[in-house]
């Protein structure tokens, strides 16, 4: 088996790293024994470390190869109930597979790929009911923008519609040479822990969430040019209590 580039895989082959990672995911649900949703778990690089941590795993994979690596790897925690495994595409699976377990996770971790972290991060945030944590080795930069400040360079669409809903920890940078193959860019282990109480209620997140894409539709126009507002201002210049206060103006 090796990596395949139309999935954009890369394998976390560093044990230390992969250990590390998984008491991170461990040490944020602490006190709550539900199992582990793991998205893309590959050769099963944070799937060990989590079951060695006697965590129940339930995980998704798009890769045939690879699920029946995992499928034999772990037959014995399969049987005792630890271990779950799911074939598919996360961005279609995981809906159905979260509706069928009640949404009754600790968690969702795993190493993402690339190529759809940001409308699979959309996806996941969107659950119903929603996830408390999430624990992701993403891209750098997708990590820099889940974090960042109102008025920077990567403050955005998605940075709004997740700090709505979650606190953004940056917890550890990666180098490409922990990857095989290694990628071109760095990458990062984020947790989106769900703030209490979260500053959007069930009914209004959908309402934010048009307003902030029509209004970072094109960045260098006002918002008074995108949204039926008056206001000055660029997108990148509100806060996300100021989209959330803006939005609530907005409704019909």
């Amino acid at each position: 088996m090796k990596p395949l580039r139309r999935l954009g895989q890369n394998y976390l082959h560093d044990d230390n790293l992969s250990r590390w990672m998984a008491k991170a995911v461990a040490a944020s649900v602490a006190d709550d024994p539900r199992p582990i949703l793991e998205i893309g778990p590959g050769l099963g690089s944070l799937t060990a470390p989590l079951l060695a941590l006697h965590r129940k795993v339930l995980a998704i994979e798009i890769d045939r190869g690879a699920c029946v690596y995992l499928r034999e790897h772990f037959a014995n925690e399969a049987e005792a109930g630890q271990f779950d495994l799911r074939e598919g595409d996360a961005l279609e699976e995981v809906e159905p597979v979260w509706s069928e377990q009640g949404g009754q996770f600790a968690a969702v971790a795993g190493n993402l790929p690339y190529n759809v972290s940001t409308p699979l991060l959309a996806k996941l945030s969107r659950l119903e009911p929603v996830p408390e944590v999430f624990v992701f080795t993403l891209q750098l930069e997708v990590c820099e923008r889940l974090a960042a400040s109102v008025g920077t360079k990567a403050y955005g669409q998605l940075t709004v519609l997740i700090q709505m809903e979650y606190r953004v920890k940056i917890l550890r940078r990666l180098p490409g040479s922990v990857f095989f193959p290694p990628p071109d860019v760095d990458s990062a282990v984020v947790e989106l822990r769900r703030l209490t109480p979260p500053l959007v209620g069930p009914g209004e997140r959908e309402q934010v969430a048009r307003a902030v894409r029509q209004g970072f539709s094109q960045r260098r126009k006002k918002l008074s040019n995108l949204l039926p507002v008056d206001d000055g201002r660029r997108a990148e210049e509100l806060s996300v209590a100021e989209w959330i206060e803006l939005s609530r103006r907005l409704r019909p």
